[in-house]
């Protein structure tokens, strides 16, 4: 098992060698301790540490600066001890003294057997949202699968592949935290026991994207974790400074990728990532379907009946008549300016807004990709053939991606097909009176996932693919101001969520849990970019609007 030491420092001893005029000593008991702990001197007890000889002290302070691309002086320079006092991950700097590694390191040991790898998060940080982090830990385990035949699972199990946690100073392992600053996380690397393993200082102040605080404030849970999982994962240190896997702490965005560097190193252990569960892109005029899809108008009801009596509530979600006329040559398409929308979900970090047969496809910047609308069945072609539209659409937590039509459920990676899908709604749970789903979606405050129809919702367990207990509830009775009979809900990259009814939508204020917005606020105005409506009176803190069509 890799032993990783940290560094605690109560007394300073002070190591006094014969050196010419001019370097910098004495070497402090400080400066022993960080070059034992993170593999560039053999690790020893400090009174035999403190015997080494100045070449010895000297090539190792070197090693330590190649590796941390400061100037290599062999001195405990101003710019060695910046590097040594800086914030930095707790596991070893594998094989440092043998030379600058500019290029991915694998550790020695074992790597996972399987690619398909589950994780739990066993504790709840003092002061952070467990939604919140559980999110950003998702976020950090996506970035490495992206580029490799790695899939993460999260489930509510000590028994998952990596187990993640908080802990503060001594925490059982042998591995102490140092109070805020310095060493912020360790891993283990893949193995028995605690192979695979991350805690996190928990007297650190961990920053999350939906805090909106500046990097001064504290250190970033997403960048540090991501780090980390690399280390689950086999990979070692690497002195490139561009690499996620080096050691010393630095910020990043929330759309970072991986360097070629991490990519390489991921790819070395696991391969690289299948071709097909990604989403193609949509080129028009290549090719036609090879099939036309039937048309049928896509009005929905509005209304719904509930039934009271003196001791039951009967909730009665409206039934969609499915009829199917004759066929035309081409389904005309929705305007993007006047329409309403059946779904909308953000996939692959790219928003995609259903209408009937067809979809628009926003870019990561806003605004509408070029050749949309276009025909859904472009993307995913193994929908049935006669697709007049699409109820709901949602991106799981694993990245697969969920299709509701009518009574059924479709399941695709990418834009293939899961096996065993289309399965029924009767399958997870719901009853046989349930006809279609509204709206799905997972939500930002807790990253649980919901199913709304008619004026009726229900919670979603994800690892046990089955509808929670106590479900069905009155949706006016958690989600206020919006009425009911949605017909799209979807948690934007802001991490807030927004509810579609008609030409209008709501944004939710997930801490009163009411919609922000009085009176709903013109979708394809905002979202598409039609110049049809002021919006200079919205709330302030509403996503950037759309830049238009392109």
């Amino acid at each position: 098992m890799w032993r990783i030491v940290v560094v605690l420092c109560v007394s300073v001893v002070v190591v006094v060698v014969a050196a010419p005029p001019g370097r910098r000593l004495p070497y402090t008991d400080t400066t022993l301790r960080y070059l034992m702990t993170f593999g560039y001197l053999p690790a020893s007890d400090l009174e035999t540490g403190n015997l080494r000889t100045d070449d010895q002290l000297r090539d190792a302070i070197r090693s330590l600066q190649a590796f941390g691309n400061i100037p290599v002086t062999g001195d405990v320079d101003e710019a060695t001890e910046k590097l040594m006092a800086s914030p930095r991950c707790g596991v070893s700097d594998e094989r440092a003294p043998d030379a600058r590694r500019k290029r991915f390191a694998i550790h020695t040991g074992p790597r996972w057997d399987h690619t398909d790898l589950t994780w739990s998060l066993r504790t709840y940080h003092t002061e952070l949202d467990h939604g919140q982090v559980r999110r950003e830990l998702h976020q950090a385990l996506e970035i490495w699968s992206k580029h490799s035949n790695l899939t993460f699972r999260e489930m509510n199990s000590d028994d998952a592949d990596i187990i993640i946690k908080f802990h503060r100073r001594e925490h059982g392992d042998g591995y102490a935290f140092d109070g805020r600053g310095n060493i912020l996380a360790h891993a283990f690397f893949p193995g028995e026991d605690r192979g695979g393993d991350v805690h996190f200082d928990d007297d650190e102040t961990w920053l999350l994207e939906y805090q909106h605080k500046e990097d001064d404030d504290g250190t970033r849970l997403f960048m540090v974790a991501a780090h980390e999982f690399g280390h689950s994962l086999g990979l070692a240190h690497s002195s490139e400074p561009t690499s996620l896997m080096f050691p010393w702490y630095k910020t990043i965005d929330y759309s970072f990728d991986l360097s070629e560097d991490d990519q390489r190193g991921i790819q070395t252990l696991y391969g690289i990532k299948n071709r097909w569960a990604k989403i193609p892109t949509y080129n028009p005029g290549y090719g036609r379907p090879p099939w036309q899809p039937p048309y049928r108008p896509s009005a929905r009801p509005t209304t719904t009946t509930t039934t009271t009596t003196t001791t039951t509530t009967t909730h009665r979600p409206y039934h969609r008549h499915h009829h199917h006329p004759t066929t035309p040559p081409h389904p005309s398409k929705p305007d993007t300016c006047d329409t309403n929308f059946d779904a909308v979900s953000v996939i692959r970090r790219e928003t995609f807004f259903f209408k009937g047969q067809y979809m628009w496809r926003l870019s990561e910047k806003g605004g509408v990709l070029e050749g949309y609308p276009a025909l859904i069945v472009y993307l995913w072609k193994d929908l049935p053939k006669n697709l007049t539209r699409v109820d709901a659409v949602y991106e799981r937590l694993d990245k697969k991606i969920v299709f509701f039509i009518g009574r059924e459920m479709y399941v695709f990676d990418g834009n293939r097909l899961e096996q065993g899908y289309p399965k029924t709604l009767s399958v997870i749970g719901l009853a046989p009176e349930i006809d279609h789903i509204d709206a799905a979606m997972v939500w930002g405050y807790n990253s649980k996932t919901y199913f709304f129809s008619g004026n009726i919702y229900w919670r979603f367990d994800e690892e046990a693919r089955f509808i929670e207990l106590d479900y069905p509830r009155e949706i006016t009775t958690m989600w206020k101001g919006m009425g009911s009979h949605f017909d799209a809900a979807f948690q934007w990259k802001d991490g807030k969520t927004y509810f579609f009814k008609g030409k209008g939508f709501w944004k939710l204020n997930d801490m009163r849990m009411r919609a922000q917005n009085d009176h709903p606020i013109p979708s394809a105005a905002f979202w598409m970019g039609c110049p049809n409506y002021d919006l200079e009176d919205l709330p302030s803190d509403l996503p950037k609007k759309a830049k238009g069509r392109k």
